[in-house]
């Protein structure tokens, strides 16, 4: 309902207004209410953009702006996902899992392993060979893990066995090149 219509509506039974219209009355509550219509669409969209779960075009922009390193070219949904996986964040944020999350949250879609005394391995098992934008991604993974930390990167290749189980033959592997063989995905 119309806010215009509601203020018609409470006042009517007091019999004190004209509501014909043209009337003085009518227009000025005709007025009030488009102004309250505007309000609430306007209070409506903020409380949208301002939630992480519902914002979809200004909020996100704001709320990605407040991160060093966010992602470009993401869904609405990954943008969401990514906001809240920086939001997860505190201040001792440090333990493998923690780091994991915000590393996810910043694009960089690998998996952390402790490899010994601050060592860590940084391995991209979704990929074969190193990831498209893996020069973007070191610099997000080298700035959000801490400092005294050595950084082992791995990149998984196809393998021998791994070719055997996919079932290709001689034949099959003459008609790649060595690129597309380790890069090979069935």
């Amino acid at each position: 309902m119309r806010y215009a219509d509601e203020l018609v509506r409470l006042l009517l039974p007091l019999g004190v207004y004209s509501f014909a219209e043209g009337s003085f009355s009518l227009g000025e509550l005709q007025a009030l209410g488009a102004a309250l219509d505007e309000q609430e669409q306007t209070q409506i969209r903020l409380q949208r953009e301002s939630i992480v779960e519902t914002a979809e075009e200004e909020g996100l922009a704001k709320m990605a702006a407040l991160f060093r390193h966010f992602p470009e070219g993401l869904s609405v949904q990954a943008k969401r996902a990514a906001i809240a996986g920086f939001l997860r964040i505190g201040g001792n944020s440090f333990t493998l899992q923690a780091l994991q999350n915000c590393l996810l949250a910043c694009g960089a879609e690998c998996l952390l392993e402790e490899i010994g005394t601050n060592r860590v391995k940084v391995s991209f098992p979704q990929v074969m060979g190193v990831p498209e934008g893996f020069a973007q991604m070191r610099i997000i993974i080298e700035d959000i893990l801490p400092c005294q930390l050595e950084i082992n990167y791995f990149f998984r290749y196809c393998t021998w066995a791994e070719t055997v189980q996919y079932g290709l033959t001689w034949g099959d592997l003459g008609k790649m090149s060595w690129h597309e063989w380790q890069h090979y995905r069935p």
